[in-house]
């Protein structure tokens, strides 16, 4: 893949591609879908694992500004292996807060007890 851009407010594009593809798919028939912003994907420019992260992150917390396209969005959870190292199967609980503090509605996880548990101790506050 390319480079992605980093500039500016990542949400705001992600809303604006989105809201083309919506268009575009509902002049095609459809009328329900999941948005899934691609966090999983490896673009040129985000090879940095701390830049990779750090745009995770911000897309995290920032995914229920998609939530006025009227569709539910989903995230797959990263390993973050780089910082994480030995303790890599906390990291998908870890991101899974950031998620879940964003709004989205659907999360992809291996570590589904982990991330089970600490979402619904999220829940308790």
């Amino acid at each position: 893949m390319g480079d992605l851009d980093l500039s500016g407010d990542p949400a705001a594009r992600l809303h604006d591609h989105f809201a083309r593809q919506i268009d575009a798919a509902r002049k095609n028939g459809v009328s329900r879908l999941w948005i899934d912003p691609g966090l999983g994907f490896y673009y040129r420019n985000l090879g940095d694992s701390k830049t990779r992260i750090r745009h995770q992150m911000r897309v995290f917390l920032n995914t229920f500004r998609l939530r006025s396209l009227g569709f539910p969005t989903c995230h797959a959870l990263p390993h973050a292996f780089e910082c994480f190292e030995d303790e890599v199967r906390s990291a998908e609980p870890f991101f899974a807060v950031l998620a879940a503090l964003g709004k989205t509605d659907l999360l992809r996880t291996h570590e589904v007890p982990r991330t089970r548990a600490v979402l619904e101790t999220l829940g308790v506050w």
